[in-house]
């Protein structure tokens, strides 16, 4: 009665890890990974000043000239995965400008997402506020209005 007992045990048992087993290839499959977008990033730059070492997540690492002289360089092929991004950027400028060399973090926390399949380019503008705006598109970007306003605000 006893062997009888521990050979359905074993039986049971070999059927639990086996199903186990032929179940971790699918549940590994399932974890899911960030999808990922690779874009040609242009920096548009709205202070009164240059910047330089423009980075998203630690990558692109441009530098743009105040607006309107701003927009005009890409970095080609930057991988970036989709959701929350960080940007920073150093100040530059006349030698004696005040934070000459400082990092500065966007005090927004933008978002990459929805981009369309079709999207090429990755514009990060730049405000004068310290805020970034992100915005895919399929051709060349240009300065948004919100930009231009900012900086035509701040040179007065």
């Amino acid at each position: 009665m006893m062997n009888r007992m521990l050979s359905v045990l074993s039986s049971k048992l070999r059927r639990l890890l086996f199903v186990t087993a032929a179940a971790f290839p699918i549940l590994s499959a399932c974890k899911t990974t960030p999808k990922t977008v690779t874009l040609d990033v242009v920096c548009f730059n709205y202070l009164e000043r240059p910047i330089f070492e423009i980075f998203i997540d630690n990558k692109a690492g441009d530098s743009s000239n105040p607006y309107p002289a701003t927009g005009g360089s890409t970095i080609s092929g930057v991988r970036l995965a989709l959701g929350p991004k960080r940007v920073t950027w150093r100040l530059d400028g006349p030698a004696g400008s005040p934070g000459n060399g400082e990092t500065v973090v966007a005090r927004n926390m933008p978002v990459l997402a929805n981009v369309a399949p079709d999207a090429e380019f990755l514009a990060i503008h730049i405000y004068p506020d310290e805020t970034v705006e992100l915005i895919p598109s399929r051709h060349y970007p240009r300065a948004t209005e919100k930009g231009r306003i900012m900086a035509s605000a701040a040179q007065r």
